[in-house]
């Protein structure tokens, strides 16, 4: 038998145990303008992956939509951020698989980003082999780390490099810049997340002539590009102004 307990008195309520203690669930972020994206599969098909990668229980396309619907029928203006996050639920023993899950979901009013960003570079590094960053999983707190270190230096965001000082990704967007007909970006492999918008951006880019390419590149790269510009579901594409001159020497 196993009793919890929080600030002195016995918590009865231990259905989300599991995600509290290890962080094991899985979340999506889009915008809600006035309607679904119409992505919105994409961003369930990705959350079930996750799910089944850490052993949750899926939910039904139509519970998933379903959930999203009723949570923003309390907001009278419908530009909204959604996040949804499936939980899991289960003996709080950690290697054993969760029997239950449920969907929570976040909304509140969408703020824009006002103009182009800056960044830094992260102290912080990734691995290339970590099977989480191939999930959005709720075990975030690297991601954490990243955002407030490139806040508390004055910047947006920071540019996370792994073991090979390869780029990979900001804490919540994937990375793309310009040189003349050249559009780069980071190659799965480095350790990123396979963004929603990344792949779109992909094709809409070979569709407009561009020579799309996906690898390995360093820092050093950035210099002289035309163009640098971040994207995600929530804010699609942000356009960088600059990069912490120190980071890059």
């Amino acid at each position: 038998m196993e009793k919890v307990f929080l600030n002195g008195k016995e918590f009865k309520d231990t259905n989300l145990l599991r995600p509290i203690m290890y962080g094991e669930g899985v979340f999506e972020t889009f915008r809600y303008a006035q309607k679904l994206p119409k992505h919105i599969d994409a961003h369930y098909e990705r959350l079930i992956k996750g799910a089944k990668f850490l052993g949750i229980p899926a939910i039904t396309k139509e519970d998933y939509i379903y959930y999203v619907e009723e949570a923003v029928k309390s907001f009278e203006d419908k530009d909204l951020y959604v996040k949804t996050i499936l939980l899991s639920e289960g003996n709080s023993f950690y290697s054993l698989l969760p029997y239950k899950s449920h969907l929570m979901v976040v909304v509140r009013p969408y703020t824009p980003i006002s103009g182009p960003v800056k960044l830094t570079v992260s102290p912080y590094r990734v691995h290339s082999k970590d099977p989480l960053l191939k999930i959005k999983s709720t075990n975030y707190l690297r991601n954490i780390l990243v955002k407030r270190y490139a806040q508390e230096k004055g910047y947006f965001d920071a540019i996370i490099l792994n073991e090979d000082d390869s780029i990979t990704e900001t804490s919540s967007a994937n990375i793309f810049w310009i040189k003349g007909r050249y559009l780069y970006t980071p190659a799965v492999e480095c350790g990123i997340l396979e963004g929603i918008s990344r792949k779109k951006i992909i094709e809409e880019a070979k569709n407009q002539g561009f020579v799309v390419v996906e690898g390995s590149f360093n820092l050093k790269d950035l210099k002289d590009a035309n163009l640098v510009f971040l994207s995600n579901s929530l804010h699609g594409i942000i356009k960088v102004e600059a990069i912490d001159p120190e980071a890059l020497k």
